[in-house]
């Protein structure tokens, strides 16, 4: 089947989010059999799973249009003996209905403004579940901050509502979740206000404990880590401005470091539910955390680093009709970072910058979550101030070597997802899967690195028919645990 390119939408070419990689794409599709350069690995069976931020209609004010906003759609490559083929399905929220029934937008950016809330809509705030995917539960789940998670069939990606964990969870959840290697369960919390609320469920998603504890301020946090025995929450001078400024259609996130006191770290024992909080000695964010692990009496920390994240509060008040309001965000740069609490002092005595190789999205072989890792990924952002990212990193901590994939023909590569081999015998002995732009077809391109040779030439280059707008998340699902998944809810 050739490679098909659509129509150009262009609802504002002056905002980052609206154009290149991140350019909206509105057909969902079925294809088979798609081109591959390269040879696909005859043990990879089964699916990468991807969100993507895709406005399905014009924004009402696309200068104000944040790449958080976007309408979440799903796509799925599908490997089975070394041929690929993808799926890509809107992800049919509530919201989206409301939209798809008016013809048009009626949400404002949750982050920008715009729209005042109008709370004769059902629902009054959007959820574009549009974050994170994965299977857990014999059910494909997919993630945002502001809501319970959407539930798509595992193979057709079809919405089929919200899960609630059987009833036992009924506020926002956080898309970032850990799983225990171990056992399979699930790690998280839902954030309202400057309440906290952790959760620990089994893989049959009955939840077995929960506490609940206050922040102390309103804070925008949008990942976490957890060991054996503490989940870390870094409490940052990111903050919510209040009902006010969002019924009013105003930004709702500033930074002010000032009324949060800068930056602190919340140490929860998942066991008693004892909260100790711990001085972070300055004022920053942690975008997305790699892991953590117990050593002796400290927690060992690994993540990326920002030096703000938000509007200053004078900024917000101050922005004007037409202005580009994505400034702040587009010039972030988030620094891989390591740090070191220790829990007998209650201190934090080791805070230091890990590799010159700045960049975005981090990962780990996920069978070391929990537990000491080596090796960490993410896409880079070294010299792309246009499409954010520009190639792959790979950081060995204990030879502290950070070795690169560089753009070449292709660029904005996804957070790479790494797949174990069969088999292996070594933490990094496995795959690289990651999403990558084509800026001369204007499509998208997935890409398989081998990655203990890691700045190799790709082993496969799958040609997908259709781009996926640059997205955040993603995993890759072992087609035996699909096919469990499907035969269950047959059952």
């Amino acid at each position: 089947m050739p490679r098909q390119q659509r129509t150009s939408i262009m609802w504002d070419e002056n905002n980052r989010s609206l154009n290149g990689p991140f350019e909206p794409w509105h057909q969902e599709a079925d294809t088979f059999d798609l081109e591959v350069v390269g040879e696909i690995p005859r043990e990879l069976n089964g699916a990468l799973y991807r969100t993507s931020s895709n406005p399905h209609v014009r924004p009402p004010h696309p200068n104000r249009y944040h790449w958080f906003d976007g309408d979440g759609m799903i796509y799925g490559v599908f490997l089975r003996d070394g041929r690929a083929h993808a799926s890509s399905r809107w992800v049919r929220t509530a919201a989206f209905k409301v939209e798809e029934e008016n013809g048009k937008a009626v949400y404002g950016s949750i982050l920008n403004g715009g729209v005042p809330v109008d709370f004769s809509l059902n629902p009054p705030l959007k959820n574009p579940a549009n974050t994170h995917v994965t299977l857990f539960d014999d059910r494909l789940l997919v993630f945002t901050e502001v809501d319970l998670p959407h539930e798509l069939h595992p193979t057709t990606l079809e919405t089929r509502g919200q899960y609630d964990y059987h009833g036992d969870v009924s506020g926002p959840v956080t898309a970032h979740w850990k799983t225990d290697p171990r056992n399979g369960d699930m790690l998280f919390y839902g954030v309202s206000g400057s309440t906290l609320t952790w959760y620990h469920a089994n893989s049959h998603g009955k939840l077995l404990d929960s506490h609940q504890f206050d922040m102390g301020v309103a804070c925008f946090l949008h990942d976490f880590i957890v060991t054996e025995d503490y989940a870390v929450f870094m409490i940052t001078p990111t903050l919510f401005t209040g009902p006010e400024d969002l019924m009013a259609g105003k930004p709702t996130v500033v930074w002010d470091p000032e009324t949060s006191n800068g930056t602190r770290f919340a140490v929860l024992d998942r066991h008693s539910g004892a909260v100790t909080f711990i001085d972070g000695d300055g004022a920053y964010s942690g975008t997305h955390f790699y892991n953590a692990y117990q050593e002796g009496s400290s927690i060992v920390i690994d993540g990326h680093r920002t030096d703000r994240w938000g509007w200053l509060s004078e900024e917000s008040a101050a922005i004007e009709p037409g202005q580009d309001c994505n400034e702040w965000f587009d010039s972030m740069i988030a620094k891989p970072w390591r740090w070191v609490i220790d829990l007998s002092s209650q201190r934090l005595t080791r805070d230091y910058q890990t590799s010159d190789v700045v960049g975005e999205f981090p990962r780990i072989n996920d069978e070391y979550a929990l537990r000491e890792h080596r090796f960490g990924y993410y896409a880079t952002t070294q010299g792309t101030d246009r499409w954010l990212t520009d190639g792959l990193a790979k950081h060995d901590y204990r030879g502290d070597l950070t070795t690169t994939i560089p753009n070449a023909e292709l660029v904005s590569p996804s957070e790479p997802v790494f797949v174990r081999r069969d088999n292996a015998t070594s933490e990094d002995d496995g795959w690289m899967m990651s999403l990558w732009w084509n800026p001369f077809t204007r499509l998208s391109e997935m890409l398989i690195h081998d990655a203990l040779h890691f700045d190799a030439e790709p082993v496969a280059r799958i040609k997908l028919n259709q781009r996926v707008p640059m997205g955040f998340h993603g995993n890759w699902i072992d087609g035996a645990a699909i096919e469990a998944a499907v035969s269950s809810q047959t059952v």
